[in-house]
């Protein structure tokens, strides 16, 4: 006997749409958004089951279900309704997982013995209101499902047909999907396709990261420990060596030190694509002492005048420090000294070597990506450091020396240093 279905909430239309935008504004994962949507969608339907399965490469897989024993849609699936609105902090007993072990989520099958097999061949919508009443009276999918109500769409990532979403109903329903119900299920599936090519790319930025942290690595260690066994040796080569062969001693090191400052490059660029990471409160301070050890400092000088500490990323800022100080060291000339202290709003880095070319002030003034990149990476990645923790810079440079602002910090209290 056929049932009339009645829609959650069948007199706002615009409801599910609602529900689904809201779920974007929740600190949700992508699996639990998905769930959820489908969950809203079962149930503004009235159907019993709905599911998006995988199926590519002829599989049949359930990848994520919302199902409930009876359909009654305007009763008993109001708390599941709210809670995948997002009422609720988790999802309700009813949203199921494959592996949730739950005795309502309906049963992997085979995708030859299924109704999706009819959305897979033909890569649109199957509808399919009472199949006892249809074209599909005789459709395997009847005994091996037990559904004679059907609704079902592709599921596209990255062009590709990932599987199906599929809305499923023991008994047919009295009237046919109307059009706003079809266009709701389509949309549904185009939204949940976007949430899982969004994961997809996550997943393949993660790898490049990784990827990208070990080349970084390998040149790190692999490169730079015979480079510095090199430097060392000319040195002490140097010490006694006179005439011809000091002068050619000195065009090694000359050679050496670039290849040092290239490869100090390449680590730049590796790290470049590197999200901020967590951050937590530092002592500016003692991560301005650790980036200054790092650097080829010749007679620089460092001053600290900073006791406060802020929030942040450290390997991060320790990059940003790294780089504005190497770029005093190469462009300030002999003796040149580096002082980092605080600001009101965060810190500044300011050195006493001559002012800053005007193309170059100019370029970080007004964030000039393209522009930076042409005077070296070191600035480059200063200042995507800087906008990927939301701070701001600006310089200041002159016959006094070049200042760096670093502001919008999250600044804690300061630490006041004791003498022993």
């Amino acid at each position: 006997m056929a049932t009339t279905f009645t829609p959650m909430d069948a007199s706002d239309g615009d409801e599910p749409y609602k529900r689904l935008c809201a779920l974007a504004d929740r600190q949700l994962t992508p699996a639990e958004r998905i769930e959820r949507a489908i969950a809203i969608g079962r149930s503004h339907l009235g159907v019993a089951s709905g599911v998006l399965s995988y199926t590519a490469g002829g599989e049949y897989e359930i990848a994520a279900s919302d199902t409930v024993a009876t359909p009654d849609a305007a009763t008993a699936d109001a708390a599941t309704a709210d809670a995948a609105a997002g009422t609720a902090t988790s999802t309700s007993d009813a949203t199921t997982t494959p592996d949730a072990g739950d005795d309502t989520t309906p049963p992997d099958r085979s995708l030859a013995e299924s109704w999706c097999r009819h959305v897979v061949a033909a890569r649109d919508p199957v509808v399919i209101a009472d199949a006892a009443d249809s074209a599909y009276h005789d459709d395997i999918a009847r005994e091996t499902t037990g559904n004679d109500c059907y609704l079902g769409v592709p599921v596209f990532v990255d062009g590709e047909l990932f599987g199906t979403l599929a809305f499923e109903d023991p008994d047919p329903r009295a009237d046919q999907f109307t059009d706003d119900e079809r266009e709701l299920a389509a949309l549904f599936a185009d939204w949940i396709g976007a949430e899982l090519q969004r994961k997809r790319h996550e997943a393949d930025l993660r790898e490049q990261n990784e990827r990208l942290e070990e080349f970084a690595g390998i040149i790190a260690h692999d490169l730079r420990n015979p480079l510095s066994s090199a430097m060392g040796y000319t040195e002490l080569a140097a010490d006694t060596a006179s005439g011809d062969q000091l002068e050619f001693l000195a065009r090694v090191d000359r050679s050496l030190e670039r290849m040092e400052s290239m490869i100090a490059e390449c680590l730049m660029l590796a790290k470049e694509g590197t999200d901020i990471g967590e951050r937590s409160e530092i002592a500016l301070a003692a991560v301005v002492e650790d980036a200054w050890e790092t650097v080829r400092t010749r007679d620089a000088t460092l001053s600290v005048e900073c006791e406060t500490t802020i929030f942040a990323d450290v390997t991060r800022l320790q990059q940003l420090l790294e780089n504005l100080f190497r770029n005093a060291v190469e462009h300030g000339g002999d003796g040149v000294t580096v002082t980092v202290a605080d600001h009101p709003d965060g810190f500044v880095v300011a050195n006493d070597g001559p002012p800053l070319p005007a193309d170059v002030e100019a370029a970080l003034d007004d964030c000039d990506t393209e522009n930076i990149k042409s005077f070296g990476l070191g600035l480059l990645v200063v200042t995507r450091v800087v906008s990927g923790h939301g701070w701001e810079l600006s310089v200041d440079s002159g016959d006094e020396g070049v200042r760096f602002e670093i502001t919008g910090v999250n600044v804690a209290e300061p630490i006041h240093r004791t003498s022993d």
